[in-house]
């Protein structure tokens, strides 16, 4: 029979969880995002900005990873 404790636990992870993945469709916005200015604007910094976006995209790829490991 499931308690408030474990009904609470059941939707605090999934809360976590589809928080984490937003956060990835964040990041791929923001990776679209940046390879289209650097189309449109072209600069010194322009490869910096597409490597920190990617790292970004990857960090939160990594922590819809860790999310789903910390929750089960």
């Amino acid at each position: 029979m499931l308690d408030f404790n474990s009904i609470f636990t059941i939707l605090f992870r999934i809360f976590f969880l589809l928080g984490a993945v937003f956060y990835v469709i964040f990041a791929i916005v923001v990776v679209r995002q940046v390879a289209m200015m650097s189309k449109n604007v072209y600069d010194k910094f322009n490869t910096i900005l597409i490597l920190f976006s990617y790292i970004h995209l990857a960090f939160s790829i990594f922590l819809v990873f860790l999310t789903f490991i910390l929750t089960i």
